[in-house]
């Protein structure tokens, strides 16, 4: 059985399959035997030297750090760099101004989220909203991008458990659609596109993995890969940088469940998190909702795919929801 289902979000129409034959756990996944220090990686205890600057630092009560950022050694964009648009014949340039900085997420080579206790989650959360909140100071940078690539499949080029972010003079291209597609909705129903989808899939209870009092965990109805899933508040919010303790704490207890439901079924596979929030220099508005997108890499993409914009998900959503809330 196939469908062509849209995202009610982007507009973005995907294949979802019914595969039998489609088996997850025959995908590379991360090894299980990392040592707790690795004398080759910059990161760990040690290697101090191999790391030029020190951004921000947490502390723990020996005096030990718990959380480093620094520059990314090989910067996509540079903080330095002054701000300059250009045209060159039809195509518009701008120069490489922005930041991207690496957050060292702890000491220990070899531990992922679901390993670390809610503390130490909430301490990784904290340090997102601190960098946000600092870099969004400076008037150049129009968005804020938090991603973690975990594993070589996702694009992580080591295993010590890190993030990036990257501050933007322009508003990503995803990012647009996903505002753009909502002011519609709220201009034609005057309600929030999220806040309905969580309505929908808490009714139904179809797609649901996991919900709390301030958060769900959704399969999406449009999902573009298989296993991939959607944190998202249950309260209305379009930036991620308000959170309180409390719902700090909530999303770091759900995060971790959601990860670790992700490596059981999946064989600790490599994944992506992104975590989707409203451009820097707009208030709260009413019509765009954050979340955060976790994608397990467990299928290339092929040329089909790039060449026409349709994903191919060779799960169901429905069925995947319900496989991963027996985990």
């Amino acid at each position: 059985m196939s469908e062509i289902r849209r995202d009610p979000i982007t507009n973005r129409w995907i294949i979802t399959l019914d595969d039998k034959y489609f088996n997850p756990s025959s995908v590379s996944s991360i090894p299980v035997d990392l040592p707790q220090v690795d004398k080759n990686c910059p990161f760990c205890p040690g290697n101090d030297s191999k790391i030029n600057k020190v951004i921000f630092e947490l502390k723990d009560k020996n005096d030990g750090w718990k959380i480093k950022v620094i520059p990314n050694n090989r910067p996509y964009l540079m903080v330095e760099k002054q701000l300059k648009k250009q045209g060159r014949g039809i195509f518009d340039v701008i120069s490489g101004t922005g930041a991207n900085e690496v957050i060292i997420e702890n000491p220990l080579h070899n531990i992922d989220i679901d390993k670390l206790d809610i503390q130490s989650i909430s301490d990784i959360i904290k340090t997102y909203i601190n960098r946000t909140l600092d870099l969004k100071k400076d008037i150049r940078f129009e968005y804020i991008f938090i991603f973690r690539n975990r594993g070589p499949d996702a694009g992580g080029t080591l295993f010590h458990p890190y993030s990036q972010l990257i501050a933007l003079p322009v508003i990503p291209k995803r990012i647009s659609e996903e505002t753009e597609s909502s002011l519609k909705y709220f201009e034609l129903k005057n309600r929030c596109i999220f806040c309905d989808i969580i309505d929908n899939e808490l009714m139904n209870n179809e797609r649901v993995v996991k919900e709390t009092e301030n958060y769900v965990v959704i399969t999406p109805f449009a999902s573009r890969v298989a296993f991939e899933l959607c944190i998202l508040p249950k309260f209305h919010s379009s930036h991620f940088y308000n959170l309180n303790e409390l719902q700090i704490s909530e999303l770091s207890n759900i995060l971790k469940d959601s990860i670790y439901r992700l490596n059981k079924s999946l064989n600790n596979p490599s994944y992506n998190y992104m975590i989707h929030t409203a451009p820097v220099k707009s208030e709260e508005i009413p019509y765009y909702h954050w979340h955060i997108e976790i994608m397990p890499r467990i299928k290339r993409t092929e040329g089909f795919e790039w060449g026409t914009g349709f994903y191919i998900n060779p799960t169901l959503p429905e069925d995947v929801a319900e496989y991963l809330r027996k985990i």
